[in-house]
């Protein structure tokens, strides 16, 4: 008989203690399920467009290349010293002397631009590619951003080191989106700044107005930017330079 009793205040010692034992390993498992939550680095901040560095040369002018289709160019400016080209020089040229280069022409596209760019000759100190409008109503995207890339590898060939602003597809939303979102990736891998350019196309304002004749006899369409267009054009892209 005394040997039971004796059996059961153990148990009575014992058994609680064999209930409890489990939680203390499962309260270690749960801080250390925790535990990385307070010691994980913080999410960083949305990346936001960062100044297109201008490294101006002691011994020579500033070298700019513009490659570009016809709003590079300058289609529809009533004068060329109002297209975005221009206004993009001569606020360049505030800071110092510029040589500017433009491989521009209405109906150029990406892959006709890469061609075009292997008989210029670097080095160059910033470059502005515009380019998409003519490629995003006749290829694909995909299509689009393997000629961009090729593109931007061939300016890189020419400018390694230079400032890079990559314009956004000019066109309405629906038609640039696909095309911008080739394009972005591309201009990152290749250290440049992306400018988007549909919200300026979708103001009305700043095309047209159809039909108006400018100065030299021609007809305005309602696609192309028109001197306040190019204005505005030449404002958001500045806007990314540290000139």
């Amino acid at each position: 008989m005394v040997a039971l009793v004796g059996c059961l205040v153990a148990l009575a010692v014992l058994l609680p203690l064999a209930l409890r034992t489990p939680a203390a390993p499962v309260a270690a498992a749960a801080a250390a399920t925790a535990a990385p939550a307070t010691t994980a680095p913080a999410v960083p901040a949305a990346a936001t467009p960062g100044d297109v560095p201008v490294v101006r040369p002691t011994d020579r002018p500033l070298r700019v290349l513009f490659v570009g289709d016809s709003l590079m160019w300058g289609s529809f400016a009533s004068d060329e010293s109002l297209t975005y080209r221009e206004r993009i020089s001569t606020a360049l040229g505030a800071g110092g002397p510029v040589d500017a280069v433009s491989v521009a022409r209405p109906g150029l596209r990406a892959a006709k631009a890469a061609v075009a760019l292997q008989k210029q000759q670097g080095p160059f100190d910033l470059v502005f590619v515009e380019i998409g409008a003519n490629d995003s109503v006749s290829i694909t995207p995909a299509q689009f951003g393997a000629d961009y890339a090729d593109l931007l590898d061939q300016v890189r060939l020419l400018a390694p080191q230079a400032g890079l602003v990559c314009v956004g597809v000019w066109n309405g939303i629906d038609e640039a989106t696909p095309f911008d979102r080739e394009l972005r990736p591309v201009c990152a891998e290749h250290q440049g700044v992306v400018v988007p350019m549909t919200g300026l196309y979708t103001d009305e304002t700043l095309r047209g107005p159809e039909g108006s004749v400018l100065p030299d006899g021609t007809v305005r369409d309602q696609f192309h930017p028109n001197d306040l267009g190019h204005e505005a054009i030449a404002a958001a892209v500045l806007d990314v330079v540290d000139h």
